[in-house]
């Protein structure tokens, strides 16, 4: 049995590769929205607990 015996299989693998290429954008605009941000602790903790 190859991928394209059932059209659900098709419909699950097309859904699959979409969500895997949506992950992707995610991970690459989260990168570059924290590439000019400085990352370390304490920054990331004055910005949580800003008084």
């Amino acid at each position: 049995m190859t991928l394209t015996h059932c059209p659900l299989c098709i419909g699950l693998a097309v859904l699959s590769a979409v969500r895997f290429m949506a992950h992707c954008v995610m991970a690459v605009q989260l990168e570059r929205s924290t590439a000019g941000a400085s990352t370390h602790p304490a920054m990331l903790l004055g910005t949580l607990f800003e008084l």
